[in-house]
């Protein structure tokens, strides 16, 4: 039989990691907003709020794994091999549903997060191809239509860059 305590710990420390995600799917949400407007600062601001909370999900990740461990060597598995539904097998109904109820609002909320995250992402690349679709613009010579002279050949016009870059 498994510790209660250590159930108790693992529910506690998983529900800790459910809320730090929801933090950031509400960083993840207002950036979205940030990219559109092409707020820069507050952007940066935002991630480093999320470097702030990835490193606090990171200690709570060593936490989970270090009660796993323990979980593991009681019922006898490979602590690099268990998953919450092995652990789920080995409880009593009452801390069975309490530890399935927390893993599965924990992935939704990754899941949810990981959607905003794709958004955010393709946002960002948009932006970067619109600017490198810009600078191009402005550095490459603009197309020239023909024109042609009195005796019908062509005529040679010298092409216009707004920017001089050299590369």
């Amino acid at each position: 039989m498994i510790d209660a305590v250590w159930i108790d710990n693992l529910i506690k420390v998983m529900d800790y990691e459910d809320r730090l995600y929801n933090q950031l799917y509400t960083i993840a949400e207002s950036k979205t907003e940030m990219i559109i407007k092409d707020d820069i600062e507050n952007l940066q601001q935002a991630v480093g709020k999320e470097q702030r909370l990835a490193g606090d999900l990171n200690k709570l990740k060593d936490a989970r794994e270090q009660i796993v461990g323990q979980i593991s060597k009681k019922i006898g598995r490979n602590p690099d091999e268990i998953v919450v539904r092995d652990i789920i097998g080995e409880l009593s109904e009452n801390q069975a549903k309490r530890l399935s109820d927390v893993s599965e609002k924990l992935k939704g909320t990754i899941d949810r997060l990981r959607v905003k995250n794709d958004l955010n992402q393709k946002l960002l690349q948009n932006a970067l191809e619109y600017i490198d679709f810009s600078l191009n613009l402005l550095t490459e010579p603009s197309p020239q239509v023909p024109q042609y002279g009195r005796n019908g050949y062509e005529q040679g016009r010298k092409s216009r860059v707004v920017l001089d870059i050299k590369s």
